[in-house]
């Protein structure tokens, strides 16, 4: 491709806000952006405290009539939110692991694949039915997902369940 090919190609930019379900400020907050158009994009945490039917519904409200943002699934499996499966581990007092210790988790390959996406489905499937739609698009709360044995089960659940959306992937384009 040429310089002149890439200057004129059309080029599609996402703004995304992370965390709709983390607290209500946050979630009104990320509509309030939506609905001026500085965002065209968010993604929500099904096991966040404060997904409830109406900050669903709220959020849903904004796409009648037109498409204004892609609504993906924020997959959270860092503390100090809590699993929505059972019988996932490690936990700490009941809930995920913090963050830096499911890193070294993941990159010692102490995790269990199994139970990763076990949990990354059923995120999947309550984000269904929730929204009464699949995600435009599927990341990880603090980049989860691209540590390894959490990106193998999150890709296969997505590939599995949701071809169609896209993965965000954070780093350059290949």
């Amino acid at each position: 491709m040429s310089p002149r090919d890439v200057s004129t190609a059309t080029r599609h930019i996402w703004l995304c806000a992370d965390d709709y379900g983390i607290s209500p400020a946050v979630n009104a907050g990320i509509r309030e952006l939506i609905l001026r158009g500085r965002l065209n994009a968010t993604s929500v945490m099904m096991a966040a405290p404060h997904l409830s039917a109406d900050e669903a519904d709220a959020l849903e409200q904004l796409n009648s009539g037109r498409k204004r943002a892609a609504i993906g699934l924020h997959v959270t499996l860092t503390g100090p939110f809590k699993p929505m499966s059972e019988g996932f581990k490690p936990l700490r007092e009941g809930r995920f692991l913090p963050h830096q210790t499911k890193m070294r988790g993941a990159i010692l390959r102490q995790l269990e694949p199994e139970l990763l996406a076990i949990e990354i489905a059923t995120q999947l499937r309550a984000f269904i039915d929730t929204f009464g739609h699949l995600p435009d698009f599927v990341d990880g709360h603090q980049h989860v997902h691209l540590v390894p044995q959490v990106r193998g089960a999150l890709l296969k659940v997505v590939a599995e369940t949701v071809p169609t959306a896209w993965v965000r992937q954070c780093g350059r384009a290949r």
